[in-house]
């Protein structure tokens, strides 16, 4: 009897091109049976999670943002949902993504273009001349400041992943048969656990170095009375 290892191929391919099969089917239904809906009706449970989850989300990041929020809401939900399921990935036997340094770098680069683009939207010429405050010479100083947290990010999420899978691989191989039941827990705390803490610090990290980039009066862009919409 094989234990339930991973698929593993190496590189996390055929991983990130279900994982982002999920997301987009599960995108277009929830978009299609929100669309459905007219004044009045009661949305099902299904889509009740799904409206009270976004809805939450679109506060969390006005809240931090200010009057961009709908601009910078997409992508750090992209960010938190794709990683979200592509830490707790191997729960459905598949290879992890977010253990590899080149996918766990991309994210953060995505992320810190979403930074960056912040700033431009908001501050617009304004923000380009950040970088070379207070002088001209500081502008490579004001670069690795950017570019610092996509080190960071990056290593911070490969290898609380990445230990998680090593040592959920020793406890497959060390107890065989019984490997469900010991390694029960341990996907608990590393798969669910931490692949949840690891996804709240990467959206935290990116929404705060996104509101570091907003003019502060778009900051404090709140309109009496304004919803935010789903």
């Amino acid at each position: 009897m094989n234990n339930p290892q991973p698929v593993n191929s190496g590189y996390p391919i055929i991983s990130i091109i279900i994982i982002v099969l999920f997301i987009s089917i599960i995108s277009i239904v929830v978009g299609s049976k929100v669309k459905k809906l007219r004044i009045g009706d009661k949305p099902s449970k299904f889509l009740t999670v799904f409206i009270t989850f976004i809805a939450f989300f679109n506060n969390f990041v006005k809240n931090n943002i200010g009057k961009h929020w709908k601009y910078v809401t997409p992508f750090v939900l992209t960010l938190a949902i794709y990683i979200f399921i592509a830490n707790i990935s191997s729960l459905f036997l598949l290879d992890p993504p977010t253990k590899y340094t080149a996918v766990t770098a991309v994210l953060a680069l995505f992320s810190i273009v979403t930074v960056q683009t912040t700033g431009m939207v908001s501050r617009g010429f304004k923000h380009v001349k950040t970088w070379f405050e207070p002088m001209a010479f500081m502008f490579p100083l004001n670069i690795m400041s950017d570019i610092t947290p996509l080190i960071s990010m990056t290593l911070r999420l490969f290898g609380n992943i990445a230990s998680g899978a090593a040592l959920l691989y020793m406890i497959y191989n060390i107890t065989g048969y019984f490997s469900p039941i010991a390694a029960l827990p341990l996907h608990i705390l590393f798969d669910i656990g931490f692949g949840l803490i690891q996804t709240i610090v990467f959206v935290l990290l990116t929404v705060i170095f996104a509101s570091n980039k907003t003019d502060e009066n778009d900051l404090e862009y709140l309109t009496k009375g304004e919803l935010v919409h789903v």
